[in-house]
């Protein structure tokens, strides 16, 4: 379990303070009799200031997590497209052992940038683009079909991105040698459509990255600046945990665990609604992706660098308890997915129970973020939803 004893101290310290300074009505003193102690001045105590922790916060969020994910997952997107590529100019088994890899791998980094969809990444519908599952196999042959396709367009949504990619890369036979041997003999609408869609996914993963960095359109800046570091609706602090909230619930909750284990889709299990159905990895996702909100919880970074987080800002304002009990709440979540295996849909086809129990330990971070957390920070939850949360 992670301590912050500095930060605790400071901030009980700083309530010590205000308590004996003044009464509930800020200036009736607590005991009038007693002596008026001397209060050694220091920067590290008297300074204690939550817009300096909220500042923290906001400079570790952008540069030391969100900017470092996003490169990761540059990093990996790049290699996606150059070994479809290479895959399309040479179809052979290794080289689409090697797509695969690529794909899967970025599909692991996205799990740590696809919780930030806001600023640059919702200015190119990066989530939507990138990750809306199950994948549509009826459009995509359609696409190839006609060779007439706006990638970006709204009937294509379920169409690009890595599930389309999954399934094309996966899918589109029983096994690796059959799929080279489609590529082989395919004409070129189908090898194209790779390219586009691998291309597409690299592009708007660019675009993302560009929009955050000092040297591209410095999102960073508007991010950690001075008027972002209040706790009112568009600051830092308000866009972060509204994000959460959100994304933990629609898309890793629900999207990876109750819809297609029938508990968001009317008690029935919907197998073939997983992430990563044809390649068979969406246990590995669904860590990945616990892993990167716990982490970003913590404030830990690219190479595990400690940093300001939102555990830290619970502390300050004297809710250690709640930071510590959250953190728990990771780990429990943690483990329950532990307990599933790979392929997801045999999974839920042999043991539907694991999946509830991940449902259930999920559900739990929901509440502790929507009611408990959010409220102790004086955070406003804007995001609409209907599921009783």
């Amino acid at each position: 379990m992670r301590h912050r004893f500095s930060l605790i101290l400071l901030a009980s310290f700083f309530t010590i303070l205000v308590i004996i300074s003044c009464g509930k009505d800020g200036d009736t003193p607590i005991n009038p009799a007693a002596p008026t102690p001397t209060i050694p001045t220091s920067p590290s105590t008297t300074d204690l200031d939550l817009s300096t922790v909220r500042s923290d916060i906001a400079t570790n969020l952008a540069t030391g997590i969100i900017i470092p994910a996003y490169e990761n997952l540059k990093a990996n997107t790049d290699e996606l497209a150059a070994s479809v590529e290479l895959f399309n100019n040479n179809p052979t088994e290794a080289n689409l052992v090697a797509a695969q890899t690529a794909l899967k791998n970025s599909w692991l980094a996205w799990q740590s940038a696809s919780i930030y969809m806001f600023g640059p990444a919702e200015s190119v519908a990066l989530r939507k683009s990138l990750n809306t599952y199950p994948t549509d196999v009826n459009q995509i042959a359609a696409n190839i079909q006609t060779g007439d396709y706006i990638l970006s367009s709204l009937a294509n949504q379920a169409a690009v991105g890595f599930p389309a990619l999954d399934y094309l890369l996966n899918g589109v036979a029983a096994g690796n040698a059959d799929i080279t041997a489609q590529y082989r003999s395919e004409v070129d609408g189908q090898k194209q459509y790779l390219t586009d869609v691998a291309n597409d996914i690299k592009t708007r993963v660019d675009q993302s990255l560009n929009g955050w960095v000092v040297e591209g359109e410095n999102y960073t800046a508007t991010f950690t600046k001075a008027d972002a570091l209040g706790i009112d609706i568009g600051s830092s602090l308000s866009t972060i945990v509204n994000t959460i909230d959100l994304h933990f619930q629609r898309f890793v909750r629900d999207g990876k665990v109750a819809i297609p284990a029938g508990i968001r889709s009317a008690g029935v299990p919907r197998p073939k609604a997983i992430e990563a159905l044809y390649g068979g990895y969406s246990v590995e996702l669904l860590q990945a992706s616990l892993s990167a909100y716990e982490k970003m919880f913590l404030g830990i970074g690219a190479n595990d660098m400690d940093g300001a987080g939102l555990y830290d800002y619970l502390v300050a304002i004297d809710a250690a308890d709640l930071a510590e009990d959250m953190q728990a709440q990771f780990d429990l979540a943690q483990l329950a997915a532990d307990n599933l295996s790979d392929p997801l849909a045999d999974q839920i086809d042999a043991d539907l129970d694991a999946m509830t129990n991940v449902f259930i330990e999920m559900q739990k971070i929901v509440v502790l973020v929507k009611s408990d957390m959010a409220s102790l920070m004086g955070i406003s939850i804007t995001n609409q939803d209907n599921d009783g949360d």
